[in-house]
């Protein structure tokens, strides 16, 4: 699925405008959440909004507003299931609010403003104040939340609405950042299979042959630490994802022995809880310790392994957003 920094760079890529689409409020279960985006050009799109149910009607839709340069506002039922609704059996269950506009030269500008502070790691409230009454218009407002503890107290949807307009704010975070110790071939199974959902990765090893970037099809940051551990590579934050696989029991123990103390996000370490306990000279292992790592799905093979850690690492990502977003409520 194309992200917001892939949506971006490909609006950069277009030489003449093109149409956001951008779900602004969900009623009930959908593929999507808030804040989903598609761009069309042309006869070409980018992006998703639903599970292919409401596309082809916005391609049409994205026509009118590139011809006429006015905003539209749709929603799209898609809880129906007979053959003359929206749903047609789709299981989205839900009410889909959209909004399609004209990605002038400010909004590219935001835009494109966004993705650049997001790469450094700041979080960005996305304000869009929409009016419908007398005409439609859109007033694009972005800004940088400067304490990054403070980002989750945003929500994202339409937090006002009425028939004259509605406000809506979407709050973009960083992607989420996985460290891999060990370039082993299941340390970069994990690695691709990461950066496919998502997350900004790095990987460290102490042996500089396994760090050519030849070897990795995908984007990545490599660190060789033949002289020290991750406090050489980098600053961990709470927010950051690790994955300890070397398959070397005294590399993994310097390596864990560079952590911080406080707090982590998640630190999945291969192999069975023993090994980790004594990697760690502990039997009473902090929460954030994911030992065995992954999901127990029977996996068999780097390719299963990886799918079962990136399953669990979702899952604790998520859980923890979805439980920021309730006490919002």
């Amino acid at each position: 699925m194309i992200g917001f920094y892939e949506l971006v760079h490909k609006m950069e890529e277009l030489q003449a405008g093109c149409v956001a689409a951008t779900l602004i409020k969900v009623e009930g279960s959908s593929y999507l959440k808030e804040g989903a985006m598609m761009l069309f050009w042309e006869e070409k799109q980018a992006g998703m909004i639903s599970a292919g149910c409401a596309e082809a009607d916005l391609m049409e839709r994205a026509r009118r507003v590139a011809e006429d340069s006015i905003p539209q506002y749709v929603t799209y039922n898609l809880k129906e299931e007979d053959d003359l609704s929206w749903g047609q059996g789709a299981g989205c269950n839900g009410v889909l609010h959209v909004w399609l506009e004209v990605v002038d030269d400010k909004l590219r500008r935001q835009l494109l403003y966004t993705k650049s502070m997001l790469e450094k790691g700041k979080s960005i409230l996305h304000r869009k104040e929409i009016s419908l009454m007398p005409y439609p218009t859109t007033v694009n407002e972005f800004i940088k939340v400067e304490d990054t503890d403070h980002a989750s107290l945003f929500s994202s949807g339409v937090q006002f609405m009425d028939h004259e307009g509605m406000v809506y704010t979407h709050l973009y975070e960083p992607k989420p950042r996985l460290i891999v110790f060990g370039a082993g071939f299941d340390g970069r199974t994990v690695a691709e299979l990461a950066y496919k959902t998502g997350w900004m990765v790095m990987v460290c090893d102490w042996r500089p042959a396994l760090l050519s970037k030849e070897d990795y099809s995908f984007p990545v940051e490599t660190f060789c630490c033949e002289s020290g551990g991750l406090s050489k590579v980098c600053m961990v934050n709470e927010r950051d994802f690790i994955v300890v696989m070397s398959h070397n029991f005294q590399k993994d123990k310097e390596f864990l022995s560079c952590l911080p103390e406080d707090q982590l996000r998640y630190v999945g370490v291969l192999g069975p809880r023993e090994r980790t306990e004594r990697l760690l000279e502990t039997k009473e292992l902090p929460d954030f310790i994911h030992s065995p790592v992954g999901l127990s799905i029977g996996s068999r093979g780097p390719q299963e392994i990886a799918i079962s850690i990136l399953a669990e690492m979702i899952n604790v990502f998520r859980t923890r957003n979805q439980a920021a977003d309730i006490s919002k409520r």
